[in-house]
């Protein structure tokens, strides 16, 4: 009975865990406008800011943009 308990609780956890937003495809905003990053210590890093917003990942349950990554944006190519 107690392993049946533990089955059904650990099912339900995986299946309420989302994924970390920073293995989902990220995005920098200029604007309004939000344009794919690219791949990141590639194409981008992360540098460190107080107060920006580095990346941001798309919510398909909101059809929104949401942060993910906090510094500023340092381009490498």
């Amino acid at each position: 009975m107690s392993v049946a308990v533990l089955i059904t609780v650990g099912a339900a956890l995986a299946s309420n865990s989302k994924a970390p937003c920073s293995s989902l495809p990220q995005y920098w905003k200029y604007g309004n406008n939000y344009y794919p990053a690219g791949i990141e210590n590639f194409d981008y890093v992360c540098e460190f800011d107080h107060f920006g917003t580095c990346t941001y990942y798309y919510d398909s349950s909101t059809n929104t943009y949401k942060p993910c990554k906090w510094g500023k944006i340092l381009w490498l190519r």
